[in-house]
């Protein structure tokens, strides 16, 4: 009798650990979800539309301490490619020369820096202790520019040539978003980020 009796429960137990499992897997789930952060989206207008790739858009102050990385930048037919990098502070910038001919790397803004002449399949480097924008130049190519974005964090993003950019892993929580640019500007902006979704906002720069 006693094993018919348990016999006749064990439907019920099972519905029971069936229930359970059910709500841990959906908190392991939101968990990861929340780990994994989320992503801010948009879209940058500008007006006059030619300084548009001149554009990064950046959380402000997100407090964290971020690894810091190495990143490239080239120079190649008296170019600097990428024309707009965006960094976090305490990344180092390892600045290449794929030319034909020498060229200089110096920049006039915040913690100065000249690099001197090197020729070509040279390199140099330098790591950035300070947030802020630094203009990129050649002593020996008046014409080249370029911009290093340092940011306190590394959640920003340089726009695409329709305006796009996408900040991803960006930790739950509610950040004001704000948009650099060489010439034009626009106000910022609020935006509340949830683990594993994205978040949309927008931006329309001018004078």
């Amino acid at each position: 009798m006693r094993n018919a009796a348990v016999w006749r429960q064990a439907p019920a137990i099972v519905a029971v650990r069936a229930a359970v499992l059910a709500v841990l897997t959906l908190l392991v789930c939101s968990g990861l979800a929340l780990a994994a952060g989320g992503t801010v989206t948009g879209k940058v207008d500008a007006t006059p539309a030619k300084f548009l790739e001149e554009t990064v858009v950046y959380l402000k102050e997100v407090p964290g301490t971020y690894a810091p990385k190495t990143i490239g930048l080239d120079q190649k037919a008296k170019t600097f490619l990428p024309h707009v990098l965006a960094v976090t502070a305490g990344d180092t910038v390892t600045f290449l020369n794929h030319d034909t001919i020498a060229h200089n790397v110096y920049s006039p803004d915040n913690e100065t820096y000249n690099l001197g002449n090197f020729k070509p399949e040279e390199a140099r480097t330098y790591t950035y202790k300070t947030a802020g924008v630094y203009t990129q130049l050649c002593s020996l190519h008046p014409e080249m520019l370029a911009f290093v974005f340092v940011g306190q964090n590394p959640y920003s993003a340089v726009v695409d040539k329709e305006g796009h950019f996408t900040i991803k892993d960006v930790p739950a929580g509610s950040y004001t978003v704000a948009v650099w640019n060489s010439h034009l500007k626009t106000a910022d902006k609020k935006v509340a980020v949830v683990g594993g979704q994205t978040a949309e906002v927008s931006f329309s720069l001018h004078r």
